[in-house]
């Protein structure tokens, strides 16, 4: 769901900058730093659902209610790119030198946006639309969304409603940008498109019994300004909406998608398309916040992947046992709760304290969402909410699954948890900053963060030998690394099913057709993902032992992990450039 924020982010943008432009147009001056950001940041909060879960109190930011609405596909255009610049380019007007910390940062987020929307040419607006998919797509992540909705007033509960009215013309326009974008050759693959039906049917296979109805209840029992009357007549209208209003919508995508089926004129990589290969690097350099050449990410790549596996075949001579241990060891045993307990106390002489303890709920994802869902995701909590935060897990793929080892709870709890996500995301909300730098939010670094917080925490674990720890988070690594190296190849250089399956058969002679068929329609539907989480990884993990040569006796992990951590979501090409100057010069 992550790009499609951003695509609301920029239709929001633009509506609000023809009300600017028009109420008197803009100056080359922008006036003071602070007043021209406080501007910027109104206009990117100014939809109701970001407002929603970006602030319990927003009336604290100088925000309102706003009218309930929900993405609508669209192409650019060459005025609404124009009056972008207009408004964001006048952040050129400040002199970086002359800013503070604080508002550099800012400046280089701001500017990181505008560079990455000039980049993008005409005929790459249909490579970046992912409104549906079966995953990732908006229709994936709304139910979700609407379980996670604040509930902080009555017309939060009204606007959830709304958005359930909502959702039937939305789909409706999601299929007609479907057939709009096959119509112009960039339709959606037949697999793709029979994921998403199938997730519509799974939504409504049991509307009497659906999640959000159950839950329902419970999300308002302990709402003080509601009366008892209230909380019975919500109840019955919640159920009606998700009946009616909510089924309806996945009824039409169900119906009405599959018009698309069999007209996509590429049912392979980005680099098969006119504009592929170019949009893919703007692509990598957008999510993982690095602007590198592809085929020097590649060599990046390879290099991980040759190291790893060297350092695998020395720990095999030491001990030619170790991949049986590996299977059988288990890190811990715990409740999900137990870890992140015991990952809390481990921070101590690793990073940064946190300015506040708040009280953490996991949550199981629905049954219903279980197929189409990741196998897990902490929910970002409000910026000015500092009491409590949320883990979603889906059971049947971290628990449960046969597809994974048994520490996979560990790790995932990890990236999520602390030192991941939960904990990055505490640390930045306690500190004073430019609020811009609370919504601006680089995914590599998130991402990056987090998978590096999940790496790290092996080094938790006493009582297992150290060699099998350091043989457990090397096959991590090279599963990162190779699947990084073959989704560059995948929409990069092309790679179709043969030559993506004589690449893995030279580290596994035995893999079987359907597993490389997984992987290839996976990569295809979201390119460069891998590299958001691995990517960005391996350069954090470079950075840490450049680091920690160059300052040798003297290197502290807290005082480098604190670096990272202030410069905030902060592209990681400049968050690398920070640290060094923090730390070396």
């Amino acid at each position: 769901m992550k790009r499609i924020k951003k695509t609301v982010m920029w239709l929001m943008l633009l509506c609000s900058l023809v009300i600017i432009t028009g109420c008197g147009g803009l100056r080359i001056n922008p006036g003071p730093f602070d007043q021209y950001t406080a501007s910027i940041f109104k206009t990117l909060v100014n939809d109701e659902m970001s407002l929603n879960f970006l602030f319990e109190d927003r009336s604290t930011f100088g925000l309102e209610y706003v009218e309930p609405s929900l993405p609508t596909p669209s192409t650019s255009s060459e005025l609404g790119k124009l009056m972008i610049n207009l408004y964001f380019g006048s952040m050129k007007y400040y002199n970086y030198e002359e800013l503070s910390d604080d508002e550099q940062i800012t400046y280089l987020l701001v500017m990181d946006l505008l560079d990455n929307i000039n980049a993008k040419k005409p005929g790459m607006d249909y490579l970046d639309s992912d409104y549906l998919g079966s995953y990732l797509g908006y229709q994936a992540q709304l139910p979700l969304l609407l379980a996670e909705y604040h509930f902080w007033s009555v017309q939060d509960i009204e606007n959830y409603f709304t958005y359930m009215d909502l959702v039937e013309d939305t789909f409706k326009a999601f299929v007609d940008f479907e057939i709009e974008k096959a119509e112009n050759g960039f339709g959606m693959p037949d697999f793709v498109i029979d994921k998403v039906i199938a997730q519509c049917e799974t939504f409504l296979s049991d509307l009497d019994d659906h999640f959000l109805i159950q839950i329902f209840p419970s999300r308002i029992e302990n709402l003080v300004f509601l009366t008892e009357e209230q909380k019975e007549t919500f109840i019955e209208i919640n159920e009606e909406k998700i009946k009616e209003s909510l089924a309806k919508g996945y009824q039409y995508i169900k119906d009405n998608l599959g018009s698309v089926r069999g007209k996509a004129t590429n049912n392979l990589g980005l680099a098969h398309y006119e504009l592929g290969k170019e949009y893919y690097t703007l692509l990598f350099k957008d999510e993982t916040g690095y602007d590198i050449a592809i085929e020097d990410a590649i060599t990046y790549v390879e290099n991980i992947i040759s190291e790893r596996i060297a350092r695998m075949i020395e720990i095999y001579q030491i001990n030619p046992d170790i991949e049986r241990e590996a299977a059988e060891v288990k890190l811990m045993d715990s409740t999900p709760e137990g870890y992140l307990a015991f990952f809390q106390e481990k921070l101590v002489g690793h990073f940064p304290d946190i300015p506040y303890s708040p009280e953490i709920e996991v949550k199981y994802i629905s049954p219903l969402m279980e197929d189409f869902f990741s196998p897990a995701a902490y929910m970002i909590s409000p910026i000015d909410s500092m009491t409590r935060e949320s883990i979603y897990l889906n059971n049947k793929k971290v628990i449960e699954s046969e597809q994974f080892d048994k520490n996979y709870l560990y790790t995932t709890l990890a990236h999520e948890g602390f030192p991941g996500h939960l904990y990055q995301n505490i640390y930045f909300k306690g500190k004073e900053t430019n609020p811009l730098r609370k919504i601006l939010k680089s995914k590599g670094y998130l991402e990056g963060w987090a998978t590096y917080a999940q790496m790290y925490s092996y080094q938790f674990i006493e009582g297992v030998d150290s060699l099998l720890l350091e043989f457990l988070k090397l096959n991590d690594e090279l599963n990162g690394a190779l699947n990084s190296r073959i989704e560059m190849g995948i929409n990069y250089e092309g790679w179709d099913f043969q030559e993506l399956k004589d690449y893995l058969k030279t580290y596994n002679p035995y893999i079987q057709d359907e597993n490389v068929q997984r992987a290839l329609e996976q990569l295809i539907e979201v390119p460069t993902n891998p590299q958001v989480y691995y990517f960005t990884y391996f350069k954090l993990a470079d950075l840490y032992e450049e680091i920690k040569t160059a300052l040798g006796t003297d290197f502290n992990p807290v005082i480098f992990h604190q670096a990272i951590l202030d410069c905030g979501p902060l592209p990681l090409r400049f968050v690398e450039e920070r640290v060094r100057k923090t730390l070396l010069d």
